[in-house]
């Protein structure tokens, strides 16, 4: 081998040959010493001056990942001087027949990889020889081979670290039951995993379009506030829309859209990387690794494969923590209404309890009851009867507060829990809300319904629940207090004052009403109507009365209920008709031909022979059809006229009137009363009664106006002095009926009125 430059330190060795390749040989094995790549490159950049002596090394390599590193050793000037003589550049594989050059440079490759190029650069005066380029060739190729070992083991590692961080993370996901839960397990194990500042978990809601931050780690203050309130639609973003389309890795760092800027400085940020979460290649949402400074220029392989792998473990948690929240959902979830069921509102009663016995506040527990639901069932239809529970469900929930819980706990019941200082007043208030939200009809597919609702109420404050009676956990206890509130309540409605006697009467006067019109305990009695523009009777009302063998005369308010829902209805109001139209029918052959008008319930009215009813009493009787007046109250007719309409009509087209009784109190509109075939209607006495002098009320004058602007008859009922009969005879009424006028009698008392006043 011919000598080496002149600048090489004398190898004091008979044999210079062995020495390098001894060199060689120990460099090597130096590069297989391990430890980071760091270290790798600068034991690769010292032991290319013992494989191959220089004035200067230099070393540039790129990895896989994109990633580049150079080291140098050795006379910079004296490098650059050779470098710009010999044309020769760093990034070069010199391989020229032509050793005699001063600038050496040898492939760092590997069977499978070129990672980059190793240059040896010599003085002006000096060569390389051809056994320096093999020198430098075979350890470019050692090098090549530590390098790659570093890598291969370095991925090991970071896969191994890598799973046992994803392991950890799946352990915690595990736990989570709820979608927020996981969402912020996601986003504290994305921290750890990316090596970010900030971390945070983004769910896609498809059904609004939105993307919404589920959990996040590391922000504070503020910028947890914007985090909280940051709401992203596809309109907003170009990058959402992108992914949507195609779910891929993602990083922003302000080389994106304007809106990509926009948002990093609304939050403060450099970059973040979005990875998306994927369930049955469903768009789900994204992790989010966020950076306020040193910020990745690339998709760092290793962050990417290990929130990859994260997102991976996130959809099977966000699915399975929603099927179980769904569950829980249908369990405690009245399904209809999609109000809490009775157990939910029982444990957050039981709840409510024990925090307001520390804070000082009270508990307040409203029941509430549909009236007439089993009427809107009946003649609408289940299907319209759930739509009504839907509806009174959305009610209710607009009466409360945020803090107050609205339930369905069974049938047409709910419940209202409010939790404050003074529950007695918070009740008030929404018993308040609740009366005037009520105050409007419902829509029922193109009909218009009133609903109202019965109310019970319990305080945690109120009288003694021992006292009361009631037993189980104070929840349950609580309850049983508003049931029998709301019992009460309904008792009171009903004319039964003892509500604890409630029961035990309703079964005995039910019990005692059958069979009463043919044991002659009904009796018909009849009030005078008086037509206002000559003071002469043309028309009388007729009037249940029961007479019972023990308790004495039953007022109709008590006992026509009980009739109603136990379906006796049918029995009294088949008795009124018959013996009303048998008594007007007499007084048409004595020359008297008044008018008859019988009070019909719905119950009535619904059931499918009653219009066979009428025809066979007036038939049998031979009382005149243009005589008869058939009256229903107006909530009955508001309420019901979708099913009342057919018979209604077969009724006027048989000659019959039809009246409107109560006329003010409901709230019937101008479209329902057109609607209707009526041909009268009869002002409630609580306008009447208000007249206090003869001067007409604007209420009075308007509802006169109403009804014959519609072309219809006026009557005004429980005229009792002389300033209200100059009232409603001013205000236009047609005609009047009240005790001033005439009290109800039976058959013979009025028949010798009507021959007094012939």
């Amino acid at each position: 081998m011919r000598a080496q430059m002149a600048e090489h330190p004398a190898v004091d060795s008979v044999n210079p040959e062995q020495d390098r390749l001894r060199a060689l040989e120990i460099a090597a094995k130096h590069l297989a010493l391990g430890g980071s790549l760091h270290d790798v490159l600068d034991r690769v950049i010292v032991g290319a001056a013992d494989a191959v002596p220089a004035l200067r090394h230099d070393l540039a390599i790129q990895l896989p990942n994109g990633l580049t590193h150079s080291r140098s050793r050795g006379d910079r000037e004296v490098a650059a001087e050779a470098l710009t003589r010999t044309g020769r550049h760093a990034h070069g594989h010199d391989r020229d027949k032509d050793f005699g050059g001063n600038v050496l440079a040898a492939p760092v490759a590997s069977g499978t990889h070129s990672y980059g190029t190793l240059i040896a650069i010599a003085p002006q005066d000096a060569h390389f020889s051809s056994d320096d380029h093999i020198m430098l060739a075979a350890y470019a190729h050692h090098a090549a081979a530590g390098i790659e070992m570093t890598i291969l083991l370095a991925e090991s590692r970071e896969q191994r670290e890598t799973a046992e961080m994803l392991l950890e993370a799946a352990r915690s996901l595990s736990e989570q039951y709820t979608v927020d839960d996981v969402a912020q397990s996601m986003s504290e194990a994305a921290l750890v995993l990316s090596g970010a500042n900030r971390s945070g978990v983004a769910l896609w809601d498809s059904g609004t379009a939105q993307l919404r931050f589920h959990g996040a780690t590391g922000w504070r203050g503020a910028l947890a506030q914007k985090l909280s309130d940051f709401v992203l639609t596809t309109q907003e973003s170009p990058e959402l829309s992108d992914m949507l389309i195609c779910p891929a890795p993602l990083l922003i760092d302000g080389r994106g859209s304007d809106w990509a800027q926009s948002m990093l400085d609304h939050f403060e940020l450099k970059a973040l990387l979005a990875i998306p979460i994927l369930t049955n290649e469903d768009f789900r949402g994204l992790v989010i690794a966020h950076w306020d400074g040193n910020p990745p220029r690339s998709l760092d392989h290793a962050a990417v494969q290990r929130l990859s792998g994260l997102a991976g473990l996130a959809s099977v948690a966000l699915h399975n923590a929603q099927l179980m929240e769904e569950a829980r959902w249908k369990a405690l979830r009245d399904p209809l209404t999609g109000l809490a069921n009775r157990t939910l509102f029982e444990e957050e009663l039981q709840r409510a309890l024990g925090k307001a016995s520390g804070a000082g506040h009270s508990v307040g527990v409203l029941l509430c009851d549909i009236n007439r639901f089993k009427r809107f069932n009946e003649s609408l239809g289940h299907g319209a009867g759930d739509e009504v529970l839907r509806q009174v469900a959305t009610r209710l929930g607009r009466c409360v507060d945020g803090g107050d819980i609205v339930a369905r706990i069974n049938g047409d019941q709910f419940a209202v829990l409010a939790l404050c200082p003074d529950a007695v007043d918070r009740a008030a208030m929404i018993i308040a809300e609740i009366r005037q939200s009520f105050a409007e009809p419902l829509r029922i597919g193109s009909e218009m319904l009133f609903a109202d609702v019965a109310i019970g109420v319990a305080t945690s404050t109120g009288p003694s629940i021992e006292e009361a009676g009631a037993f189980g956990k104070p929840a349950q206890r609580m309850m049983e207090l508003a049931d029998l509130d709301l019992h009460r309540s309904k008792a009171t409605i009903t004319g039964h004052i003892n509500p604890d006697q409630a029961d035990t009467e309703r079964l005995r006067l039910e019990t005692d009403l059958r069979g009463a019109a043919g044991r002659g305990e009904l009796r018909v009695h009849y009030q005078p109507q008086i037509d206002l523009a000559n003071g002469s009777i043309v028309g009388v009302e007729a009037l249940v009365r029961w007479e019972h063998p023990e308790l004495g005369m039953i007022s109709p308010a008590s006992f026509i209920p009980i009739a109603e829902e136990s379906g006796l209805i049918r029995e009294v109001g088949t008795h009124v008709l018959q013996e009303a139209t048998r008594t007007g029918a007499s007084w048409h052959k004595a020359g008297l031909p008044v008018e008859m008008a019988v009070n019909v319930s719905v119950a009535q009215l619904s059931a499918p022979d009653f219009l066979s009813q009428v025809k066979e009493a007036l038939h049998q009787t031979g009382f005149p059809a243009a005589s008869l007046t058939i009256e229903i109250t107006e909530s009955q007719v508001v309420t019901d006229h979708a099913v009342l309409r057919t018979v209604l009509r077969e009724l006027r087209e048989l000659g019959a009137g039809l009246s409107i009784d109560d006329f003010g109190t409901g709230f019937s509109s101008l479209t329902q009363l057109q609607r209707m075939p009526v041909t009268e209607v009869k002002i409630d006495r609580a306008f009447t009664t208000e007249q206090t002098s003869s001067a007409v009320s604007p209420f009075l004058a308007g509802i006169v106006g109403l009804g014959h602007g519609l072309s219809l008859r006026v009557i005004a009922e429980g005229v009792e002095t002389e300033a209200q009969l100059a009232a409603v005879r001013a205000a236009g009424c047609d005609r009047a009926q009240g005790y001033l006028l005439g009290r109800p009698g039976d058959a013979a008392t009025i028949l010798r009125h009507l021959k007094q006043t012939a």
